[in-house]
């Protein structure tokens, strides 16, 4: 009042405090929360408020004025009115950031654990070069070093040395040594999100493994097919895939591979709502007597119990395939299990336990090693203080999230980032910003085929120019959605851009 002559002149006005909102309800690292020591000091402050003489306007959520009238009585008893205002921001549908399908095996090459380092295997490759140009031991070694790449999270390296690999052997008539870089090839661009051209190099080792008649290896490759095709949702493709990997890994006694195959089709009935399918599939996967396979399959158990909203379940299932990570020392599957039960307490609001597991799962992949598990963990804690109503600290984890996955070349990721983000903006009201991260995740979603994910964008970005009355652009949006959905038999999804595109006539 000293500073301001209009407020020391009597004129009319009305002090509004604006903020509360952004208090954060959760202990971090101190004594009381944000939100604790905002009601503690109410109760001091009131006679301070005392000395105005004009009418005071607090604006609070729902959540934040229930902790003041239990918490701040004699404050709360001072109010004169309580005013109720409702929002119209459509809602919008959030992306699992760190998407809780989780596979029971990623197309890789298990020597990849064992490779020697980077600049041992450059040595040896030199040292043979200077010998022999086209030596056959070679090959080998352009595979080890592209693993030993591949474990850095230097993809584009790893690329160029698996194409060293092919084309020497192909030049040497290696046909073994060919289909094992092709696929190897195959695992970069899929983990840079680029299915499309990595369905390319599964297929051709699949042609070559087909011609030598290794079946174990052709069951592999099929089986990588239909992660990639389940990856960019063409998820009937994807069905016929593993069913084929499925009938040979059952004809030569592979047990670990079908027990892969049934968690993949598994996925994809999860994938299209057909959660019973799912289930069934997931529960044989759980009878072959494999810990890994069997830890795999009660996570994806989790997840199905999760979708349905039966959130008991889906904790106790969790839990048991935490148990068997920790017993076989899968670190990396630890700290996805972790993620998946942060999920859950996300969507049961208990938001201690949320971040607390989300940090267990950020230390573990830091720990071990792994950039893009250190990312979408980022990623999970970003969504998970947006939630909170925390978007300054949102926003720094989101951006660093999403710059880790540019520096590995992990596209699909990056686009599904781009998505968070764009929820975030479109949260905070600021929906040009919205806007412009939806058409970046989607330009990126269109090249690399992720037609269910690309859909979701759509979707969103139709929810953002509905709210800037750009309403002929929101129902195209949504009409394309729509078709994305009817084509991929997403019924959930269909009926959400019916009731959009209805809500627009």
């Amino acid at each position: 009042m000293a500073q301001n002559p209009k407020l020391r002149s009597q004129e009319k006005a009305v002090v509004t405090v604006l903020g509360g909102n952004e208090l954060l309800g959760v202990r971090l690292s101190e004594e009381k929360s944000e939100q604790e020591k905002f009601f503690f000091s109410l109760q001091w402050t009131r006679e301070a408020l005392r000395e105005f003489r004009f009418p005071i306007v607090v604006w609070l959520s729902d959540a934040v004025a229930t902790g003041v009238s239990q918490q701040a009585q004699d404050f709360w008893s001072w109010r004169s009115g309580v005013f109720e205002f409702e929002g119209t921001t459509p809602p919008l549908p959030s992306p699992a950031f760190f998407p809780d399908q989780h596979l029971p095996q990623e197309p890789s090459d298990p020597d990849i654990l064992t490779t020697p380092t980077i600049f041992e295997l450059i040595q040896q490759i030199s040292e043979i070069q200077q010998q022999n140009f086209q030596s056959p031991l070679l090959v080998t070694l352009y595979n080890d070093l592209g693993n030993a790449y591949r474990k850095a999270y230097k993809q584009e390296q790893a690329l160029k040395t698996y194409l060293q690999a092919t084309d020497l052997a192909k030049a040497l008539k290696d046909n073994p040594g060919q289909a094992k870089a092709l696929g190897n090839a195959g695992v970069v661009l899929y983990n840079s999100g680029r299915y499309e051209q990595a369905i390319t190099f599964f297929q051709q080792a699949l042609e070559i493994q087909r011609e030598i008649g290794t079946q174990n290896d052709e069951a592999k490759s099929l089986q990588n097919l239909g992660f990639a095709h389940c990856a960019s949702g063409q998820y009937e493709r994807a069905i016929a895939l593993y069913q084929q990997s499925l009938k040979i890994q059952r004809e030569i006694g592979d047990r670990n591979g079908e027990a892969a195959s049934l968690n993949g089709l598994g996925s994809v009935y999860k994938s299209l709502g057909q959660y019973e399918r799912a289930i069934d599939f997931y529960q044989q996967s759980l009878a072959i007597d494999d810990r890994n396979s069997e830890a795999n399959a009660l996570n994806n158990l989790g997840n199905v119990y999760r979708s349905l909203g039966q959130y008991e379940r889906a904790i106790d299932f969790y839990q048991r395939s935490l148990e068997i990570d920790r017993e076989i020392g899968n670190r990396n599957s630890e700290a996805n299990t972790l993620n998946n039960l942060g999920n859950v307490y996300a969507a049961l609001e208990q938001s201690d336990r949320m971040l607390a597991l989300y940090q267990q799962s950020l230390a573990i992949f830091r720990e071990i090693g792994d950039l893009d598990g250190e990312a979408k963990a980022l990623g999970n804690l970003g969504n998970a203080y947006v939630l909170l109503g925390q978007e300054k600290r949102a926003i720094n984890l989101l951006q660093r999230s999403l710059e880790i996955f540019r520096e590995i070349g992990d596209r699909n990721s990056e686009a599904i980032a781009l998505m968070g983000l764009g929820n975030l903006y479109a949260s905070l009201w600021q929906y040009e910003q919205a806007v412009d991260r939806y058409e970046q995740a989607l330009e990126i979603q269109h090249d690399i085929g992720t037609r269910d994910d690309e859909g979701l964008s759509l979707f969103n970005l139709g929810c953002a120019l509905e709210e800037l009355d750009r309403h002929y652009e929101a129902a195209e949006s949504y009409q394309q959605a729509l078709a994305i959905y009817k084509e991929l038999k997403l019924d959930h999804m269909v009926e959400e851009c019916e009731k959009a595109i209805a809500r627009k006539n």
